[in-house]
């Protein structure tokens, strides 16, 4: 027996207090109190420098579970060693009871002469606290599992951020049960910080235990004895969104109080992360409702095609800044170049990728979705591919494509708001394309194809209003009127219809072609400088040169304006005129500019 004479009032106060940390914890006042519980040894034996190690079978070692600065001590000492250090400036207690294996290094160099009986008096009450202590825990009253879940629950309620929710989730597990480390599996990409251990569940993943699989699958609670843990699903209202992961000693000796705390602490997370998932999906909804209409209000505003394309292209390129966009118009009645904001689509092998979208969307017909392109087409540059037929009142438009190099570059929710987006644009498409050529079967010349001079004129005085540059370039066929007394004026309309044409392909849907008079066609090209219009000229002089029959040739005067001159429309045409006039004074089968 041993005996120990010490104040029996120090003693008295020093059990005391160790007991109303036992209170405070079992009422839900200090739900960390292991700290607590040493800062009580230390002011009993004057001493704040205390140590505490616990013994972790499976590693072979003692781990740090409490000192009174982290900084100074490793987490980590061998067995070996904690016993290399019991010197004249340390007193090592053991303390034995089956749930704490603990050493307890209390440093006493600023007190040479602790009292020996103290450290007994405290050998022994410590032990004793964590004899009770542990028959407490291994019969936690479920009030304290429920105020824990009644706060958890309030703190979570209508959280929108998901990072907090796992963070809440782990905090208040490893708070309840000491020596708890918490991992997730979950379903889906979240936006988490990396000090959180959350991975995404990938079934092919060989390392994925069949527990988690089970628990999974089932939503029940799985236990591995061997690996001290605990697989608890994340159940919602709507499904299982994975499984939360938690390893310790303390599962070993867990009673069914603690396991049905922790399946109803996985059935929050469930419920809170459901929440913000259905918050953040109502609200991408209320966005792309909310940007579908503008963009619509936006095509109804306005009645130019390529302004109309130009918008939806844009509307795209917010979404995914490094796709790839292109629209084809497939019918004859709306005929017109693809319109991309990609060289690609250009060249002869990018339309041709265009066209042979038919194959995937048969005929045009339904909506083409696909994240490993290159699987079915290893020649393909794009990975990602959307394809939507644009169709109204049962008449097929064209096709818009939307491409990505990369793989799996769009989800469901992005190719159904583009769908949305694209159909909506349909309407305000084929009623400019109709409106257009309604204008132009108003303003066409009929035996040339090309517009009228009076269409030309209003055209130039709106874009000097509302442009910032642009190019004007007169022809006229020289020796036409040898073409007429030679060959007939049937033969002479038809190569005025060889030249026309040739105009038009050189302006395709970019510039306008005008019959300016008898023999004298015109082009006006919006938003190009004087060395470009000279270009354009040169091309159609060229084109025309090669492809009448019988051979005729062009003279060409040419001019352009800006926003830094002082032009007017008639200055425009003056200087085009008389530039037209100076190549034919000079030989003909000229361009001349001013």
């Amino acid at each position: 027996m041993i005996i120990l004479h010490v104040s029996n009032q120090l003693r008295s106060n020093f059990i005391e207090k160790l007991y109303r940390n036992m209170s405070d914890f079992i009422e839900n006042k200090n739900l960390n109190w292991i700290p607590s519980l040493f800062d009580t040894v230390g002011s009993y034996l004057n001493c704040s420098n205390i140590t505490v190690y616990e013994w972790d079978e499976g590693e072979s070692c003692y781990f740090l579970i409490y000192h009174s600065n982290d900084e100074k001590v490793p987490h980590i000492f061998m067995s070996n060693h904690l016993e290399a250090i019991d010197d004249k400036t340390n007193t090592i207690i053991k303390i034995d009871t089956p749930s704490h294996p603990w050493k307890i290094i209390i440093n006493h160099t600023t007190n040479d002469n602790m009292d020996q009986l103290k450290i007994d008096v405290v050998k022994i009450e410590i032990n004793n606290y964590l004899t009770t202590f542990s028959s407490i825990l291994h019969n936690m009253h479920m009030p304290l599992f429920n105020n824990r879940l009644l706060q958890l629950t309030n703190e979570l309620s209508g959280s929108i951020h998901t990072s907090f929710i796992f963070q809440k989730i782990a905090d208040v597990i490893q708070s309840t049960f000491h020596g708890i480390t918490v991992s997730y599996m979950v379903t889906q990409e979240f936006t988490i910080p990396d000090h959180l251990n959350v991975k995404v569940m990938a079934w092919n993943d060989a390392s994925l235990s069949s527990e988690i699989k089970q628990t999974f699958m089932k939503g029940h609670l799985q236990y591995d004895s061997d690996k001290l843990t605990l697989y608890l699903p994340i159940t919602g209202k709507q499904g299982n969104y994975g499984v939360i992961e938690i390893h310790g000693e303390v599962i070993f000796t867990m009673n069914s109080n603690g396991k049905y705390f922790l399946t109803e602490v996985a059935k929050v997370c469930g419920n809170a992360l459901e929440t913000a998932f259905l918050f953040q999906h109502s609200r991408n909804e209320i966005d792309q409702l909310t940007k579908i209409n503008q963009t619509s209000n936006h095509f109804n505003s306005r009645l130019d095609f390529r302004e109309i394309i130009n918008t939806l292209k844009s509307q795209f390129a917010s979404y995914s800044s490094d796709s790839t966009f292109a629209i084809l118009p497939l019918d004859g009645k709306y005929a017109g170049a693809s319109v991309g904001n990609d060289p690609y689509f250009e060249q002869e092998e990018g339309l041709m990728f265009l066209h042979n979208l038919k194959n995937y969307t048969k005929d045009y017909k339904e909506i083409f979705f696909c994240g490993n392109f290159r699987d079915s087409e290893p020649n393909s540059i794009f990975q990602s591919v959307i394809a939507v037929p644009m169709k109204h009142e049962n008449n097929l438009i064209g096709i818009v494509f939307i491409g990505h190099k990369e793989e799996y570059q769009y989800d469901y929710h992005q190719y159904k708001l583009m769908e949305s987006m694209i159909q909506h644009s349909v309407v305000a498409i084929a009623n400019t394309l109709q409106k257009e050529q309604l204008t132009k079967a108003l303003a066409v010349d009929h035996l040339t194809g090309l517009y009228s001079r009076q269409y030309l004129e209003e055209t130039v005085n709106t874009h000097m209003k509302e442009g910032s540059k642009g190019a004007l370039i007169l022809f006229d066929i020289d020796d036409f009127k040898q073409v007429n007394d030679s060959y007939g004026h049937l033969i002479g309309d038809q190569v005025l219809i060889q030249v026309s044409q040739a105009l038009q392909q050189v302006v395709k849907d970019k510039y306008i072609a005008a019959r300016w008079g008898g023999e004298e066609l015109a082009i006006y090209a919006q938003q190009i400088s004087l060395e470009e219009a000279i270009e354009i000229s040169r091309k159609a002089c060229d084109i025309v040169e090669k492809t009448t029959n019988p051979r005729v040739t062009l003279s060409s005067g040419v001019s352009s304006w800006s926003n830094d001159d002082n032009n007017s429309a008639n200055s425009i045409w003056e200087r085009s005129d008389k530039a037209l006039y100076e190549a034919k004074e000079l030989g003909k089968n000229k361009v001349i500019y001013k």
